[in-house]
């Protein structure tokens, strides 16, 4: 027998065990409801509220906002920025293997710690990006949801001090009888995007009445693809307003030039005719003689995906004073995503441990020119070399340039026959929990056995080649690149090669990945006195957690033979353990005033260990007044992927320009202008943790039983902030500050020599200074004659977020592009709802806002004296929402809504088709779906 105190909610998402505090008069069945108010979901809830800030979105909040996943749910959160999250999108050119992830302060899902029931999720590790650590957030199923609580406070002992940006605990429903059951269907206005959804929960038992509850909840979604092609803002990578061109050289018909790099630059035998859909006439960025390929039409701008899964939990009361519980779920998700044919020149560089690195042409070029029978240039490229000796040679065409000299050609080509690349990421997430909690004498227990386990797949369907089969076909001399127009009989590769191509390609496997995180845990906590206020509690508690990472690419990755993935990948197979333990002490000194304090210990193996202290302050020196604050650190542990992930060699984002070679007479040399150069990106294992120290304080405001205000300051200094390295494009922004990280080869034409590598490898970059302001209002008309009103708002200011560079000096990253991941963290954002209810109706109305923000420059604009320019801006993102419900017959729902009312597009960036292959806007940032049509029923037998 016993009820769960303000100490006990704070105390059980340290570990995750839901520690229940002693208050012998209330019993087991009752901690569903007491939790509730504790979490402060309604408007009079001044006394559920601790010293430290929550947000707490409700079952009926969710279902306001008209998401069909958890993905789309978290972008109305406005502590929740763009910027260092992942959406499912971003799988479209990156190898981020369909993962979706939360980053609250815009400081990353690396520093975000994700709950379920207060309890760690495993890792979703996804692929070539190094990242251990971030939790596929559409892994949980929408529809066994109660409330999400987002613990805005920090790093902190209680919550784990690698939760520097703050903890999202999802709350699963429980104690749940009875059946209900949905049906869903949504659809975009424009083109495709629907959405299909249907659940059904199952629930038996009355802890009061029968010692036992069993529920399982069960629920499947599908949701079809959008691409570029389907929206005019993301059909073309060229904005000529913004000076931004994302197209690229690599195209078909293919461009060519002399391979001797003299006799002369990038030309096309089809220009200016360049037929689509694999090439383009680009005459506003570039000459007429030459074709580009414009990727926007045909990505995924949303990609075919479905996910079913199951979730269950049960508990049985042993004793009156000995409850037994256990949880279990399974998911499981499929993602398919396609973008453009694989682009195959001398312009992408292949690892040295491919096995063409070492063989003509493929390493072949010393200062451009090519060594017959051999040499090295000491980077192999994916070289291919036509020769006059080829039926497929355009003689008419090179001779009409050189007077009758027919030089080898360097052909730059898009893989048209090989078709789009096309990928399906499968993820399966398991979830097992069993404990036991109670209580002995004054003290209340609980213990829990954790496992968490995460295995994710990559298939290649169609589009990918392996390099070793595949380039020596192309350089076969038998191969047309020009198509059969090119020349005047009609030739064109014959049905042989093309077979031969086909059976180059890879099907099947790619790269498969697995995480797990097995814990056992327990805590304990009592009143030990009673004091002016209250009682003085103390709570105690211990964690061992072993953590593993599995990187498993298949043999064509090993080797970087398979072209689309830019570089090689290599196997990593890593474990640690994790020892952890803390106190608490709750004190109650007086009736208006709580103060707590909180330490812990945490030892992570081959990294260290770390000291975290914690304290609150709560003051209610009125009813209707509540202060409160706190202070903390924390401590953020270098991942497994961190350390371990091994450096390879790949290729940079398109259209980057190198500012030391892209000048005067070689400004369209395009090994240096408009191009992809080589990156180098991986772990280090000298990475040092990162430490963080934390303020929160704010004030809540209740004049009436209907208003409600809350205003929190929030403040966070991160020190050894970990990075996947500086991106290429502030590195070429500036080559003076980052010349370390740039290697060249030797000087040509007195000029620097060219870039042959990148270094983005993991570094400890410096520090992350940020503070700003959360703001929290309610106000209720309560009843009238017309129904109930409601007005709802959560925003957050950003007054400041200071990043550390290399050279020390610092740079504001508010109100700019993420260039990593894309993104960005804006300094003002908010999410708002009315609400009318009337009898068996229900109405809201939703706003979702977030201001504008300073774009990238384009790829075309030119370095100028920055007292004079005026960069350009993204505009403001403001959509609306409304929804109806009617429930006049028991047990029954009805719902429609709108998404997006007015088909509002999101806003164009340059920052789409440079920091992600979705040309025209900012996956991460805006819904590409436009205005959303959707209706829900559902039935409940209770």
């Amino acid at each position: 027998m016993f009820n769960r105190t303000r100490l006990a909610a704070a105390v059980s998402a340290a570990f995750g065990v839901g520690l229940i505090a002693a208050t012998p008069a209330t019993s087991l069945a009752q901690q569903t409801m007491d939790r509730v108010e504790i979490t402060g979901s309604s408007i009079k809830r001044i006394e559920g509220e601790t010293a430290l800030p929550v947000q707490v979105i409700t079952r009926e909040d969710i279902q306001k906002t008209g998401a069909s996943n958890v993905e789309q749910l978290m972008l109305t959160i406005s502590s929740n920025a763009s910027s260092g999250q992942l959406v499912g999108a971003s799988a479209s050119g990156a190898t981020t293997l369909g993962l979706s992830s939360v980053s609250l302060r815009g400081l990353n899902s690396t520093r975000t710690l994700v709950l379920i029931n207060g309890r760690r999720v495993t890792p979703y590790g996804f692929g070539f990006v190094t990242d251990s650590v971030s939790v596929d957030i559409n892994s949980i199923p929408l529809d066994a949801i109660d409330r999400i609580e987002i613990l805005k406070d920090g790093a902190s002992a209680i919550y784990g001090s690698d939760a520097i940006a703050g903890v999202v605990n999802f709350i699963l429903r429980k104690d749940f009888k009875g059946i209900e059951a949905t049906a869903e269907y949504g659809a975009a206005t424009k083109n495709s995007a629907s959405n299909k959804h249907a659940s059904l929960a199952w629930g038996m038992g009355d802890l009061g009445k029968d010692r036992y509850n069993v529920m399982v909840v069960g629920s499947y979604t599908r949701e079809k693809a959008l691409f570029g092609r389907d929206r005019s803002f993301a059909s073309s990578g060229i904005n000529e307003n913004a000076l931004n061109d994302t197209t690229s050289g690599n195209t078909f018909p293919a461009n060519i030039v002399s391979a001797d790099g003299t006799t002369f630059g990038t030309v096309n035998p089809s220009a200016p005719t360049c037929p689509p859909p694999y090439s383009i006439l680009d005459p506003a960025f570039f000459p007429t003689t030459r074709c580009r390929f414009d990727p926007s039409p045909l990505v995924t701008l949303y990609p075919d995906s479905t996910r079913y899964g199951v979730f269950s939990s049960g508990k049985f009361d042993l004793t009156p004073t000995l409850q037994l519980f256990a949880e279990a779920s399974f998911f499981k998700s499929e993602s398919n995503v396609v973008i453009q044919p694989t682009p195959i020149s001398d312009q992408f560089t292949i690892p040295p441990n491919n096995p063409l690195a070492n063989q003509f042409p493929y390493n072949a070029f010393v200062g451009g020119a090519p060594v017959p029978g051999g040499g090295t240039s000491g980077v192999p490229y994916s070289t291919i070399l036509l020769t006059s000796a080829s039926p497929f040679y355009p003689t008419t065409f090179v001779t009409g340039i050189t007077g009758g000299a027919t030089p080898d050609l360097l052909v730059r080509w898009r893989a048209n026959v090989t078709g789009n690349r096309d990928l399906t990421d499968t993820s399966k997430a398991t979830r097992l929990v069993t404990g036991l909690r109670g209580t002995a004498g004054t003290w209340d227990y609980e213990g829990a056995l954790l496992y968490s386990g995460s295995q994710v797949t990559e298939r290649v369907n169609d589009g990918f080649a392996v390099l070793s089969r595949t380039l020596p076909i192309l350089n076969s001399g038998l191969v047309n690149f020009f198509g059969p127009g090119a020349f005047a009989d009609g030739r064109d590769t014959s049905p042989a090669t093309l077979a031969a191509l086909a059976a180059a390609e890879m099907h099947g496997d790619t790269l498969r990945t697995k995480t797990s995180l097995t814990s056992i845990g327990g805590k304990a906590s009592s009143d030990l006195a009673t004091l002016a206020g209250g009682p003085l509690s103390l709570a105690v508690g211990a964690e061992l957690r072993r953590e593993t990472y599995n990187l498993d690419p298949s043999t064509e990755l090993l080797q970087g033979d398979l072209s689309g993935y830019g570089g090689s990948f290599a196997k990593v197979d890593k474990t640690r353990t994790v020892e952890a333990v803390f106190t608490e002490v709750n004190a109650r000194v007086l009736q208006s005033l709580e103060l707590n304090a909180a330490v812990r210990f945490d030892h992570y193996g081959n990294v260290g260990s770390s000291t975290t202290p914690k304290i609150g302050l709560r003051y209610q020196p009125l009813k209707e007044v509540l202060l409160r604050a706190s202070a903390g650190r924390g401590f953020r542990a270098p991942s497994l992927a961190d350390l371990h992930s091994p450096n390879v060699t790949g290729v940079s984002i398109p259209g980057l320009t190198d500012p030391e070679r892209c000048i005067g007479a070689n400004d369209t040399n395009p090994l240096d202008c408009q191009t992809q150069f080589p990156v180098t990106t991986g772990g280090n294992p000298n990475l040092k943790p990162e430490k963080s120290r934390n303020l929160t304080a704010g004030i809540l405001l209740e004049p009436t039983n209907n208003v409600s205000m809350a205003i929190d300051y929030f403040w966070i200094s991160l020190k050894d902030a970990i990075s996947n390295g500086v991106p290429a494009t502030t590195i070429l922004g500036d080559t003076v500050k980052y010349a370390s990280l740039i290697t060249r080869g030797a000087p040509t034409g007195g000029l620097p020599g060219p870039i042959v590598n990148i270094d983005q490898t993991n570094l400890n970059l410096g520090r992350i200074d940020l503070s700003g302001w959360d703001i929290d209002l309610k106000f209720s008309t309560g009843a009238t004659p017309f129904g109930r009103f409601t007005l709802s708002g959560n925003g957050t200011y950003l007054s400041k977020y200071d990043v550390q560079n290399p050279d020390l000096s610092y740079t504001t990253a508010l109100d700019t592009v993420n260039t990593t991941s894309g993104g960005v963290t804006v300094r003002w954002r908010h999410f708002a709802a009315l609400t009318w209810q009337a009898g068996a109706w229900t109405t809201s109305f939703t706003e979702q806002y977030q201001k504008r923000y300073t774009d990238l420059p384009g790829t075309i604009e030119q370095p100028v004296d920055p007292a004079v320019f005026i960069p350009r801006k993204v505009n403001a993102y403001d959509i609306y929402g409304v929804q109806t419900a009617w429930s006049g017959i028991k047990g029954f729902t009805i719902t429609l809504g709108v998404r997006n009312l007015f088909d509002a597009p999101p806003p164009y960036t340059n920052a789409g088709g440079q920091t992600s292959f979705q040309g025209g806007y900012d996956p991460s940032y805006g819904d590409p779906r436009g205005r959303f049509f959707y209706g829900r029923i559902q039935y409940k037998f209770l």
